[in-house]
């Protein structure tokens, strides 16, 4: 296999999500709406199956901004788990790196 077509292969990660298929509003809620603990604990339980959850957790993390951005289930965290997520890289990241002098 040529390395364009591996790395072609790994970009479309979510072709290979086991969310293909799926109806979406399992895993997307929109702002405000009301959601179960149930919906959220199947959508979780997709994801933790999933091959590709990592890339799906990775893009989630690097292009949503805001909330309504990527609201829902994502890399299987919901938002507020994937900014707690992003908090805690935040802080580790110097440690990790070596990095001594932290800027706020």
């Amino acid at each position: 296999m040529r390395l364009a077509t591996v790395v072609s292969v790994l970009t479309r990660w979510w072709e290979h999500a086991a969310c293909k298929g799926m109806d979406l509003t399992l895993f997307i809620f929109e702002p405000h709406e009301r959601y179960s603990v149930a919906k959220i604990k199947e959508a979780k339980a997709i994801c933790a199956t999933c091959l590709v959850r990592p890339e799906c957790l990775k893009d989630s993390l690097q292009y949503s901004t805001t909330q309504l951005e990527c609201y829902g289930i994502w890399g299987g965290l919901t938002w507020r788990e994937r900014k707690e997520l992003q908090q805690t890289l935040i802080r580790v990241a110097p440690m990790l790196y070596g990095e001594t002098n932290i800027v706020n």
